[in-house]
């Protein structure tokens, strides 16, 4: 009789642990509990799910594997969805690579992420989100996730690629085609019109100068050479990728913490300036970058536990956010935390490169938001459905609220 199946020596928490896909549906609705007894059981607990990974969970492993990039490499795919079959096999500049490699590509792109240039895209962030919602507010109800969430970010990113404005609707709307494809053939469908669609762009600005990240880094020699088109594609899907998703499900994370608790929203209504504070204590609580893999690729051992090259590693952040040891009521949203490092934009070379851009987006369309439609409810009784994956968010959030509390012009 195996040790799983004797009942004197079973372990339910690891039997759990061997099962456990973050890709499964199943998993969002109890993910914290789920993580949090593997931090307390098996911190580093082995998966047979996606041909077999170590799902990392507690703060201090999660900032080691990250910090080290000379034995764990981010180039690792754990049941990730490939777009395009060109970008299969490719390594994505940025952010599948490592060490020297990995920070040449990021000196490139830093000048564009610096505050001050995060700060240069105020305005354009700022005139999209009071459009959106000077829209939203004579309705009297919407579903915040499509009808708000979901429409700027995608936008935000377009604009920081470069894109003229009026293609920037174009993008988004593959965007959000390829995420509520139904099907195989849907997806592959609105996947390879995003495809073309940023293939030409790439190609386009050969041999062109310009301001913006594309024509940048299609232009400029990095680490000793130009980057082929299938490369730049991929660096792209995951740079929009990074810019959309994680903004519009951390926004929506947001919004439902508001929903949720009347008291919080009415104090950061009365005090504006707790938008950063209530924009930085969500990234820590709901993560919207939920976990992302790492590749071993020379014998180590974390938590006690061999590790050989090819193993691969699940990186649970939101996990890492509320480890006991570091954040004894981790499970609490709090404003006024005392602040200390979190690991809700990642760790070491990699930690979100984009983070300043969004923090200004996340805070501005709070900003205006709740300028204009400070009292908002959800039906009674609703029950809000997360997401967990890759990406942790809010699937549907309906609120009403009073029309006259909009906004009597624009």
């Amino acid at each position: 009789m195996s040790q799983s199946s004797d009942p004197a020596t079973a372990d339910p928490v690891r039997d759990r642990a061997r099962t456990f896909d973050h890709l499964d549906p199943a998993q969002a609705a109890t993910i914290h509990e789920t993580l949090a007894a593997f931090r307390k059981t098996c911190p580093v607990a082995h998966s047979e799910a996606h041909g077999g990974m170590y799902v990392v969970t507690r703060f201090d492993d999660l900032r080691h594997v990250a910090r080290h990039g000379e034995t764990f490499s981010s180039a690792a795919e754990v049941g990730a969805v490939v777009v395009a079959p060109e970008t299969g096999g490719v390594i994505a500049p940025l952010f599948e690579q490592d060490l020297e490699e990995h920070a040449g590509w990021r000196r490139h792109l830093q000048p564009f992420f610096t505050p001050p240039a995060a700060a240069g895209h105020e305005d354009y962030i700022r005139r999209v989100a009071r459009e959106v919602v000077a829209g939203l507010a004579p309705r009297g109800q919407a579903d915040l996730v499509p009808d708000l969430c979901a429409k700027i970010p995608p936008l935000v990113i377009a604009s920081l690629l470069g894109l003229p404005e009026e293609q920037r609707p174009t993008l988004a709307a593959l965007v959000h085609g390829l995420a509520a494809a139904d099907s195989a053939a849907a997806a592959e469908a609105i996947g390879r019109e995003y495809t073309e669609f940023l293939l030409a762009h790439i190609r386009s600005r050969r041999g062109k100068s310009g301001s913006d990240v594309l024509t940048s880094v299609v232009n400029s020699e990095i680490n000793g050479r130009l980057a082929s088109d299938h490369e730049l594609l991929k660096f792209a899907f995951l740079l929009i990728a990074a810019g959309n998703l994680t903004t519009t499900d951390q926004l929506a994370s947001i919004l439902l913490e508001l929903a949720q608790d009347p008291a919080l929203r009415r104090r950061v209504v009365a005090e504006p300036g707790l938008i950063p504070q209530l924009v930085e204590e969500s990234v820590r609580h709901e993560s919207a970058v939920a976990a992302t893999g790492r590749t071993v690729v020379r014998e180590t051992e974390l938590a006690g536990v061999p590790l050989r090259p090819g193993d691969r590693m699940l990186l649970t952040w939101g996990s890492g956010n509320r480890d006991e040891e570091h954040f004894p009521d981790g499970d609490e949203f709090r404003l006024g935390r005392p602040r200390r490092p979190h690991l809700g934009w990642g760790a070491g070379a990699h930690r979100c490169l984009g983070l300043h851009v969004a923090r200004v987006e996340l805070r501005v369309i709070c900003e205006e938001f709740l300028a204009a439609i400070p009292e908002f409810t959800l039906p009674d009784g609703f029950v809000p459905e997360r997401t967990y994956g890759v990406i942790r968010g809010v699937k549907a959030l309906p609120v009403t609220w009073p029309v006259q509390a909009g906004p009597s012009g624009s």
